[in-house]
């Protein structure tokens, strides 16, 4: 059986933002030349052959096939770091994080299928060895332009929804987890929670005094009724986003951000589908009432 890697490679890739960082120490060797080479006929150093994006160029989701690293320099690398798995080696006492930092800098492409001669369809990524850790250096196309077909259809709630949280996107792919935060907070604050309590004002449901004497849970108590039920039975999430604008540092902003944004994003696609279904209502008893 197969072990299962060390080193998340889609998490890495596809998910992390610029200048996320990797200590090396329990990474599995293999694993971390499996990230930075690709050779597409040795057994060794091919265990990541696809990754699954986004091509911008050709506006779909794509299967992005490894391109082949140079063989030579694999050889000459592994050989100093006296390793034996698919190339020889002899020299024991340099160890191979320590020939990754004298190299430095390393370079992935993967090639979209449809126009895999077209560098302009090529995914790339650049990583840094330094002090026993990976660094996340560079990315093209960057993870904002990757994530902006995915958000795109929060464009059917408004445009400032949509803006909004591509701003939050933009913000933490270039590792910003404050001001991301800000962003993620206000598509709740401003877009969820207080056009239903601004209704509920003018319906006389609620009072300006019942309101001006609650924090934000309790407005979103008040509103329960209307609301997208994930954030009803998570309302911690909006303490969690103005934790993290007052108390918390980058690091935890940035670490908190992705499981945040699919919280946001599922109570979006609540909102979606419950508009949905009002403008399907609304059509189909409209024309039933015709038919009297």
């Amino acid at each position: 059986m197969k072990e299962e890697s060390t080193i998340d490679y889609e998490q890495i890739l596809l998910k992390d933002p610029l200048f996320s960082e990797y200590p090396l120490d329990n990474v599995n060797e293999m694993d971390l030349l499996n990230l930075l080479y690709f050779l597409s006929d040795n057994e060794t150093y091919n265990n990541l052959k696809i990754i699954d994006s986004y091509c911008p160029i050709c506006k779909k989701d794509t299967t992005f096939n490894n391109q082949d690293s140079d063989s030579q320099e694999l050889s000459d690398l592994v050989g100093d770091a006296g390793m034996y798995s698919g190339f020889p080696g002899s020299n024991k006492e340099i160890t191979l994080i320590e020939e990754l930092e004298k190299k430095c800098v390393f370079v992935k492409k993967f090639n979209c299928p449809r126009k895999p001669n077209d560098s302009a369809h090529n995914q790339i990524f650049i990583f840094r060895v330094q002090n026993r850790t990976l660094i996340k250096i560079g990315q093209h196309p960057t993870l904002a332009d990757l994530t902006k077909e995915e958000i795109k259809k929060y464009r059917k709630l408004n445009t400032e929804i949509y803006s909004e949280l591509n701003r939050a996107v933009g913000l933490a792919t270039h590792g910003v987890g404050i001001g991301s935060f800000v962003y993620l907070r206000r598509i709740i604050e401003k877009h969820i929670v207080y056009p239903i309590i601004n209704q509920l004002l003018i319906e006389k449901t609620l009072t300006e005094e019942q309101i001006a004497q609650s924090d934000f849970k309790g407005k979103i108590n008040f509103a329960k009724a209307r609301l997208p039920q994930f954030l009803v039975e998570n309302k911690k999430i909006y303490s969690i986003l103005s934790k993290g604008i007052h108390e918390l540092d980058e690091e935890e902003c940035k670490e908190y951000f992705p499981i945040l944004r699919t919280g946001i994003e599922i109570i979006l696609d609540e909102q979606i589908e419950k508009n949905e279904k009002e403008k399907k209502n609304k059509l189909v008893s409209e024309q039933i009432n015709k038919m009297g």
